[in-house]
């Protein structure tokens, strides 16, 4: 087989830290190379070296001349390419009218109206779901429109070498087997892919599996030899009883928690939400589910009161109207809250986001779980001994107490997202509101997750708000579920046990 990649005990340092070593491997062209290993084992480190984004500092590291490579990010930049600053992260509700916001079809660098006269094109975007957003803006994608949008964009980079990092996260069920059906056609045209995912979502297109663990490649086995020695995971449960969880500080009873009535969402002259009927009761757990552009983002940024929308229709949040005295910040006061597009806007606030020097600075992992409190994203607060305390109770239970000093843009994904989770629950909130809270994360770390949600959850008395694809995600205290299809309600009602 041809050798497109090759490298040979590579090793990869930042800023004086060894987080690659002893690296080596080959590729050859037409195959589908998967890495998978616990978070920041240094999986998307070495989907960068393979794709040139970074370069080694030791070792031997080889890519065929003339292969073009490209990288597709975990997190897109659809944001920076919008032209948008970066004040706040609830921008894309805020629609204007005439607002100069790229397209699907500008970054996709098409025609909207002529693009189904290239054949191949149309197979691939209509396999995509992304032929009726071509005159759609970047802004105004849910968070699965995205990823499928950079699916096409990495289609059509006509590059010889891939390198997917966790394209699976935040897709539904059936795009998820359309990006199986993508990988096996890249396959079949000779292109090279190095596929970084999670255990549980390796394609059986897959040649080859290489497991990592502290930067180091541990195992290299074909795929069926690697998925016959996988074991089932053990459950391993964390002791609420370690944290200090406020308990006996009552939750306030507000009735209502929610109550949306006849709530219709437009965005210019295209109808997110119609017709929109639901109410969440103190206690209640719900699972809010729906495909790929659903209307899911939407509805929750009425509830955490990032979307003015809020204001011009009939929505009760806390027991109060919409629009009757109170604050944003009164709201998001009593809100525990974890987005994909939360995460983004911390990752925006790092030196990972190319901003010039000016907009950067660096944010340190123990301050970003202490802006919970406050509900803050500029750290501006200053905070108690035993806010402090806490926090490193949290991590320490959660297996993060290494991350206390380091600093938010230098840990991975994964890390980031079980801060974020930690930065929602520290404050003990009268509504948690989880929108795809295990992205990024390895199977393991979500499952220590689910089972903390649930222990708290049902200790506490919480209501919560729960969005996930995955459904072995969802906590088992989850008591209701608002199903939304196309914008209205498809299902709402209590789950029968």
């Amino acid at each position: 087989m041809e050798t497109i990649v090759k490298t040979e005990r590579v090793e990869v340092k930042l800023d004086g830290e060894l987080l690659l070593q002893d690296v080596s491997f080959e590729m050859g062209k037409g195959e589908l190379v998967s890495v998978v290993g616990p978070s920041g084992c240094g999986k998307t480190l070495l989907g960068k070296l393979v794709a040139g984004v970074i370069q080694s500092t030791k070792g031997i590291f080889y890519v065929q001349e003339g292969v073009k490579a490209v990288f597709v990010e975990q997190q897109d930049n659809f944001f920076a390419q919008s032209g948008m600053r970066n004040t706040y992260y609830s921008q894309r509700y805020e629609f204007f009218e005439g607002r100069a916001v790229p397209t699907v079809a500008t970054l996709l660098g098409i025609d909207a109206d002529n693009w189904q006269e290239n054949k191949t094109l149309a197979k691939i975007l209509m396999a995509l779901k992304l032929e009726k957003l071509m005159d759609r803006q970047l802004l105004m994608l849910s968070n699965g429109e995205r990823k499928r949008v950079q699916l096409a964009s990495a289609w059509m980079s006509g590059a010889d070498l891939l390198v997917f990092d966790q394209p699976f996260i935040g897709l539904d069920v059936h795009s998820r087997e359309i990006l199986r059906d993508l990988l096996l056609k890249f396959k079949e045209l000779g292109k090279t892919v190095l596929l970084i995912c999670s255990k549980k979502e390796l394609p059986d297109s897959s040649d080859r599996v290489l497991e990592m663990k502290k930067g180091a490649i541990v195992s290299q086995l074909p795929y069926a030899a690697f998925v016959a020695k996988l074991k089932p995971e053990a459950n391993d449960v964390i002791d609420i009883e370690k944290l200090h969880l406020p308990q006996e500080q009552a939750v306030p009873a507000f009735g209502d928690v929610v109550k949306m009535t006849d709530v219709t969402v437009n965005s210019g002259e295209k109808t997110i939400l119609q017709g929109i009927n639901w109410t969440v009761r103190d206690h209640e757990r719900w699972l809010l589910a729906g495909h790929n552009g659903s209307g899911k983002s939407t509805l929750l940024s009425l509830v955490t009161a990032d979307n003015p929308q809020g204001y011009t229709n009939d929505l009760v949040l806390f027991g109060q109207q919409r629009g009757s005295g109170e604050t944003v910040w009164d709201i998001k006061s009593k809100i525990g809250f974890v987005s994909p597009e939360l995460h983004l806007y911390f990752m925006r606030q790092t030196k990972l986001t190319g901003l010039s020097s000016s907009m950067q600075h660096s944010v340190d992992c123990l301050s970003v779980v202490l802006s919970g409190f406050n509900e803050e994203i500029g750290f501006s607060s200053h905070n108690t001994v035993y806010q402090e305390k806490m926090a490193k109770e949290w991590l320490s239970a959660l297996g993060l107490q290494e991350l206390i000093k380091k600093q938010f843009a230098e840990i991975s994904l994964g890390e980031q997202r079980m801060l974020l989770l930690i930065r929602a629950l520290i404050k003990n909130p009268p509504l948690l509101i989880l929108d795809e809270p295990c992205q990024g994360i390895d199977y393991e770390q979500s499952q220590r997750f689910v089972h903390l949600l649930d222990a708290i959850c049902t200790k506490l008395n919480t209501t919560m708000i729960y969005v996930t694809h995955a459904v072995d995600e969802i906590p088992a205290c989850v008591t209701h579920k608002l199903e939304l299809e196309d914008g209205k309600v498809k299902f709402c009602g209590e789950l029968k046990a």
